[in-house]
């Protein structure tokens, strides 16, 4: 695989975990360090960096309204023998989460496995209060088997207030999402590798939810939610739809989530049996509102942020899911559909009474 620039100026390299983690989420500077990773980065020209101009509605985008945001994606993508093999470690919590293979430098072009080939293009949303920097390894597995992958890191603490519910970020994450999907379809470097008719979308929490907004879900009912007809395919995990808070049902997408049934790409959701922020009493009664194929994976004994297992399983079942709703492969859709767990891992278990069938085609 390679993968954009995401390489870290030298004099910001050692700024700590800490910082670098404010950083990514784009909070506001308790001293001079840089506001966002757009401000750190040592080749910004080899990065994939969108200047995303909001909209001056602020009923809509409240602090964004107006706004233009730089946002930073790294884009990954199945290349050729002939890449140079180096990798980058991202100077934060020791690449825990994957380092960068084989990054373009200034000038570079990207040498694609098949230069005359489209691949399927996904796109990662991280959850809130988070990065695309946690998405690295996810990433270069999604590529590995044949897929475009961007991973947006999206930087939401920049406009959000303090004691504020910020519902202006329901908003803008599926907007900042549309501008940067134009920008890759739009461009000369990845546009034409890109099988339009097969783009697919996977978030974990916050994530989920900005998946589920693309594909047609309305934010507390408002149809004047940002989506995007492109996006074929959802894969949902721990997806927040809703909560129980100071003792009041909040719904994401109207009340008892009814938006959600206009929903109607396929979508694969999981969800934690002892999560306590994204819970099955609200996740599993909005997967009924969707009105396309629908496929519903337990992931047993597991709270908000998976152990390793059940990440494993979530990736497992992740590549079946692409494999029939964005490879159309006959052999993927008919084990997706009849399988009951993914070997290896942690306990698992695909409920059956949720599951609406699809083709695949």
């Amino acid at each position: 695989m390679e993968s954009t620039n995401m390489e870290v100026a030298p004099e910001h390299a050692g700024i700590g975990d800490d910082a670098m983690h404010e950083v990514l989420l784009g909070r506001n500077p308790v001293s001079e360090q840089p506001r966002f990773i757009t401000d750190i980065l040592r080749y910004p020209e080899a990065a994939w960096i969108i200047d995303v101009q909001v909209p001056d509605d602020e009923a809509l985008y409240g602090p964004a309204s107006g706004a233009n945001l730089p946002v930073v994606s790294f884009i990954t993508y199945p290349s050729s023998g002939e890449s140079q093999q180096r990798r980058y470690s991202f100077p934060y919590h020791d690449a825990a989460y994957g380092s960068f293979e084989n990054m373009l430098g200034p000038g570079e072009a990207p040498r694609f496995a098949d230069p005359n080939d489209r691949y399927p293009l996904i796109i990662l949303a991280h959850g809130a209060s988070a990065h695309g920097l946690y998405d690295v390894s996810h990433a270069h597995n999604l590529a590995s088997h044949g897929y475009i992958v961007a991973v947006i890191t999206y930087g939401d603490d920049r406009t959000m207030k303090m004691d504020d519910p910020n519902f202006h970020v329901s908003y803008l994450r599926p907007f900042i999402t549309k501008v940067v999907l134009d920008s890759l379809l739009d461009s000369a470097v990845f546009g034409p590798h890109i099988d339009a008719a097969n783009i697919g979308i996977t978030g974990y929490s916050f994530g989920g939810f900005t998946a589920l907004a693309l594909a047609g879900g309305p934010f507390q009912g408002n149809t004047a939610t940002v989506s995007d007809s492109r996006i074929t395919a959802g894969v949902i995990a721990a997806p927040w739809v809703g909560g129980n808070y100071a003792g009041e049902d909040f719904f994401a997408f109207g009340p008892g989530n009814a938006g959600l049934n206009r929903v109607n790409i396929p979508i694969i959701s999981f969800y934690g049996t002892k999560d306590e922020v994204t819970q099955a009493s609200f996740i599993l009664p909005a997967m009924r509102q969707l009105s396309g194929p629908a496929y519903v994976v337990e992931l047993v004994d597991q709270p908000h942020v998976f152990e390793q297992g059940s990440w494993e399983d979530r990736d497992n079942w992740e590549l079946l899911f692409f494999s029939a709703y964005l490879k159309h492969d006959p052999e993927s859709i008919e084990v997706l559909n009849a399988a009951r767990s993914m070997k290896g891992g942690n306990d698992d278990v695909q409920l059956f009474d949720y599951q609406k069938l699809g083709s695949g085609n």
